[in-house]
């Protein structure tokens, strides 16, 4: 029998871009969806999901080269992935790091379920203000109904 060592892998640095860390490993290809980068991208995207984590048990991480996040990008990412962190990396530093925040106010992201809310009728941007953040609960603004995190459908 020979010794058995533990191995690890790990992903690649980048120079300079953004890394999604802290992910739910469920939601990691929907991320990439989400903010454009499954076929609009030239530079090097990384992606992992199921890594182990001492604090999730299990995480997902994109790295991103040469793009950082709009607040729209972190606006989405918040409301699929709560537990997410954003860093900025400059020259291989972390420059900036960040977890994300469920917005109080959600412009232009999320579809009203309502089939009679202006905004499913006319071409209105969704507005959703935020009434409770553990399970989400918002409120459509235009047509005042709640909405329960499992309607919530990303545009």
């Amino acid at each position: 029998m020979s010794d058995h060592k533990e191995k690890t892998r790990t992903i690649s640095l980048i120079e300079t871009g953004t890394v999604i860390d802290h992910l739910n490993p469920h939601v990691v290809f929907q991320v990439v969806k989400l903010l454009d980068i499954d076929d609009n991208i030239e530079d090097t995207v990384t992606v992992g999901t199921n890594l182990q984590s001492a604090a999730l048990g299990k995480k997902g991480i994109i790295k991103i080269a040469n793009r950082f996040l709009t607040q729209e990008d972190v606006d989405k990412l918040s409301i699929v992935s709560p537990n997410a962190t954003v860093s900025i990396i400059e020259h291989y530093d972390v420059v900036k790091k960040f977890k994300v925040s469920f917005p109080k106010e959600i412009v232009g992201i999320i579809k009203c379920p309502n089939p009679n809310c202006v905004t499913n009728v006319e071409n209105v941007e969704g507005r959703f203000r935020l009434v409770r953040e553990s399970p989400i609960f918002l409120l459509c603004t235009y047509c005042e109904r709640y909405i329960r995190e499992s309607e919530i459908k990303i545009v």
